[in-house]
């Protein structure tokens, strides 16, 4: 995500304001971390029902959960997320949306694998109205509580176990401010809608693992208005006029963390190129932005062919922009498709718009195709597409990497890069001062070894969710040396040295 503009901190104001109105619905006032309140708790009905809500089958009774009793997997900064029990290996989402009514019904079946012995597991899920869920196709008893969709399993599974549960769902989600000052959700905007979902939004409207550690392919139907466009992540199956609208369909094959999911609606127009090296670009943009798509197209597979020589092949199996209707200062690494506000990519290819692209596309090598297992290991997505941004900026002849380097180091306040609070996560020490911690890494081991670790540490773990302890450890074999000095007096230390290497 870039880092928070002045226009981002206004629409987080805003919608603040807007969540503490009790005449504003909202499904993420509080939207995570440690400090989220206890929502409503709600139980399944003991009425008999079947998979398809007709009577039949009986639903056992609901669960009991002591309050307080999940703590999520254990992330430093949002604890309380996720659930470690089970590996979700596919999301397939159905959503229909009512612009008019700010509305969605939606269906979420989830393929998934038991990590561990369970008689229950939790989905993460806020302020949606759940009608109904099922384990391979037979109904069973859910409650929500603190944030989370209690299932109950029809028998006790073992780890190794694989089963199916769908979940469906209705609901009014609206965006409003998280725990670390950015708004994110469900955005209803002039033209449609889009979803921003770093780092605990997409549970606000679709009930999911909702932690970086658990990837997982995806699957989009999207029903909308006669006349819109949905856009999500990966490749466009199929496009379908209906009675009741468009829908259309999109597939997200790589292993993807929900809070890089692309979901727009709206009038776009979409238009397709490819890089040098053969890497497909689809773009999309709003209709009336649409004549400056081959022109990002074009300036995109260059920066393609420029970070291949350094990261790595392109890790993924597409990219392309998104440019939305989205509040100004707002720039998403969604995966495959990075998203940007009109407002601030509008044809003018100065430093402001390499800065993003920049920015964005480096994401998909840190963060995307290798994703932090905890939060607070955001430097590894935040420090490096800074500093990718920088190489980009004076290839492209706007600066060097060696001034703003300096730059960064002289203006970067107390406080450790490799170990940010919940408020300070995508703060300034985790973007340019981080940026300065990787600069200072490749001034200590030499640029051989520097870009050897970095095309190691994508080939070696795309598709997987790594930590800093990950990194270090790669770090000092292919540098050949212990860096547990360099990482304690740069990365952990709240005032690493004024000066580099």
């Amino acid at each position: 995500m870039l880092r928070r503009s002045a226009a981002v901190l206004a629409a987080a104001a805003l919608l603040a304001a807007c969540a503490a109105d009790p005449g504003v619905r909202s499904g993420t006032a509080n939207s995570g971390g440690p400090t989220a309140p206890v929502d409503g708790t709600t139980t399944s009905p003991a009425t008999p029902t079947t998979g398809s809500g007709q009577p039949g089958t009986t639903v056992p009774p609901p669960t009991t959960v002591v309050p307080g009793a999940h703590d999520g997997t254990g992330d430093r900064l949002f604890p309380q997320l996720g659930f470690t029990g089970i590996d979700v290996q596919h999301y397939d989402v159905t959503i229909d949306y009512h612009p008019d009514q700010q509305s969605i019904d939606g269906a979420v079946v989830a393929d998934i694998t038991a990590t561990t012995a369970l008689t229950e597991f939790w989905l993460d899920s806020v302020g949606l109205d759940i009608s109904q869920v099922t384990v391979d196709g037979a109904p069973v008893a859910f409650q929500t509580q603190r944030g989370e969709l209690v299932i109950t399993l029809p028998a006790p599974v073992s780890a190794g176990t694989s089963f199916t549960t769908e979940v469906t769902y209705s609901g009014r989600p609206n965006a409003a401010a998280s725990a670390v000052g950015i708004p994110n959700g469900w955005f209803h905007s002039p033209g449609g809608s889009y979803v921003l979902n770093e780092p605990d939004g997409a549970r606000t409207w679709m009930p999911c693992n909702d932690h970086p550690s658990d990837k997982a392919s995806f699957t989009f139907h999207l029903g909308v208005p006669a006349g819109m466009a949905a856009v999500a992540n990966g490749e466009l199956v199929s496009h379908d006029t209906e009675a009741a609208g468009e829908r259309w369909t999109w597939d997200q094959a790589e292993p993807t963390a929900t809070y890089l999911i692309l979901l727009l609606t709206g009038q776009y127009e979409i238009a397709e190129s490819q890089s040098s090296s053969g890497v497909p670009i689809l773009s999309v943009a709003l209709t009336q932005d649409a004549d400056l798509l081959a022109r990002y197209n074009e300036l995109t597979a260059r920066q393609i062919d420029f970070f291949e020589q350094y990261f790595g092949p392109y890790p993924l199996a597409r990219y392309g922009v998104a440019l939305t209707d989205s509040f100004g200062g707002l720039a998403m690494e969604t995966q495959g498709r990075s998203m940007f506000s009109s407002e601030d990519i509008g044809g003018r290819f100065d430093y402001g718009e390499n800065l993003l692209l920049g920015h964005e596309l480096a994401h998909q090598w840190f963060g995307d195709a290798v994703t932090p297992a905890d939060w607070g290991d955001i430097w590894l997505n935040e420090s490096f597409a800074t500093y990718g941004e920088w190489m980009w900026l004076e290839e492209a002849g706007l600066g060097t990497v060696d001034d703003s380097a300096r730059n960064a180091l002289a203006n970067r306040p107390p406080g450790a890069t490799g170990t940010p609070s919940v408020g300070e996560m995508f703060g300034y020490n985790s973007y340019d001062g981080g940026a300065a911690v990787v600069h200072a890494l490749r001034r200590t081991i030499g640029d051989d070894a520097f870009f050897t670790l970095l095309r190691r540490w994508i080939g070696e773990n795309n598709g997987t969710s790594r930590t800093t302890a990950d990194f270090i450890a790669l770090a000092q074999q292919v540098a050949g040396q212990d860096l547990t000095a360099f990482f304690d007096t740069w990365l952990f230390a709240t005032r690493p040295p004024s000066s580099f290497p």
